[in-house]
């Protein structure tokens, strides 16, 4: 594994695990995250044309190449932009469950998988089965803090599920950073609904 896709991973971890601090706290709301989503948006347009100081930092050293000449941070876009669906869609405590998952299990399935994986996922063979397990397990271990053991499993098992599986619409591929918390949001509210 490569030192750039390691730091992407941990640096994904790590919004991700501030913006749950935020929150949890009450300190962000989801118009700040909209708006955070349109600053954002309109500066990784911007960084196509212009270096943007800190961000330019972050694309240097964290983005891969190819999503780097089309839209500078896609990645973590996608992922404000599931986030705030989620926080839209689900009630609280789901929501947060979901972007757990999403915080967790992306980086840890592809850290495990690239370390330990061994069977090649039938969905994907560029993903390995052990890395699914491992991101789904510990991601609802996290989850865990928000809703209940069950639900937080489903969830994540589920949402790395069509994790491994490429969504296109109109030729367009869909990033896991929307679908993960969209599923596992999806998955643990239907469960909530119509089996507990």
């Amino acid at each position: 594994m490569n030192h750039q896709e390691l730091g992407r991973k941990i640096v994904h971890m790590l919004i991700g695990i501030a913006a749950l601090l935020l929150l949890i706290n009450n300190i962000v709301t989801p118009l700040t995250i909209f708006i955070i989503l349109i600053i954002g948006t309109f500066c990784s347009l911007l960084s196509l044309k212009f270096r943007i100081p800190i961000l330019s930092f972050f694309l240097d050293n964290f983005e891969r190449p190819e999503e780097k000449s089309k839209l500078p941070g896609i990645g973590i876009i996608f992922a404000v932009v599931g986030s705030l669906l989620a926080l839209q869609l689900f009630e609280r405590n789901i929501a947060l469950a979901s972007i757990t998952i999403l915080t967790f299990a992306d980086p840890i399935s592809h850290l495990i998988g690239k370390l330990f994986g061994k069977t090649k996922s039938f969905l994907d063979k560029r993903k390995n089965i052990e890395g699914h397990l491992a991101g789904a397990i510990i991601s609802s271990l996290f989850a865990m803090f928000f809703v209940h053991p069950v639900l937080a499993f489903a969830g994540a098992l589920i949402a790395m599920l069509f994790e491994a599986i490429i969504i296109e619409i109109q030729k367009v591929e869909l990033d896991d950073n929307l679908i993960i918390p969209l599923v596992a949001g999806t998955v643990m509210f239907l469960i909530v609904e119509f089996l507990i």
